[in-house]
């Protein structure tokens, strides 16, 4: 099971990520699938989200 996810609209702004899971069953993949997505909601988006250009480097690319 696949889910590609893509948060924010713009350039500065997006976090790309798939989600894949496997399972011997389709029960076993879903529920290995949650496990993975609830991580990516409460560790992995966080983090990325606090990965921002400072000011500086935003004056310097325009």
């Amino acid at each position: 099971m696949e889910a590609r996810l893509k948060r924010g609209t713009e350039t500065r702004d997006e976090d790309r990520m798939t989600i894949e899971a496997k399972g011997e069953t389709a029960e076993e993949t879903i529920a290995e699938f949650y496990e993975l997505l609830e991580e990516y909601e409460q560790e992995i988006g966080g983090r990325l989200r606090d990965i921002q250009p400072e000011e500086d480097d935003e004056e310097a690319d325009e």
